[in-house]
């Protein structure tokens, strides 16, 4: 699977990546899903870092999960990658999809 690279953030040392699916929709949800990615400044192409994954809640998306969450500061400090996911597809056009945010 191929993300693209949408902005990058300088965070306690590290930086926090704001991706998403490259040219394609998840088989899955059948949308372009988003997500964020926290690397920590010890992580690297040859010492990778443990990684969490933050469900941060329903209609929640990578950004406020990191908002949220605000785990980059100690994991920093531990050397831990967190992935903070989108948890709620957006844009299915399904019906009574814009009637209520837990839909």
């Amino acid at each position: 699977m191929s993300f693209e690279t949408t902005a990058t953030i300088a965070s306690f040392g590290g930086k926090l990546l704001k991706l998403a699916h490259q040219y394609f929709q998840a088989k899955s949800t059948s949308c372009q899903m988003k997500l964020n990615l926290y690397l920590p400044p010890s992580a690297s192409s040859s010492k990778p870092a443990p990684v969490l994954f933050y469900l941060a809640g329903l209609t929640c998306t990578g950004d406020n999960g990191a908002e949220k969450g605000f785990f980059q500061h100690m994991a920093a400090k531990k050397g831990i990658a967190i992935v903070y996911p989108d948890t709620s597809p957006r844009g299915l056009e399904l019906k009574g999809e814009d009637d209520s945010y837990d839909f």
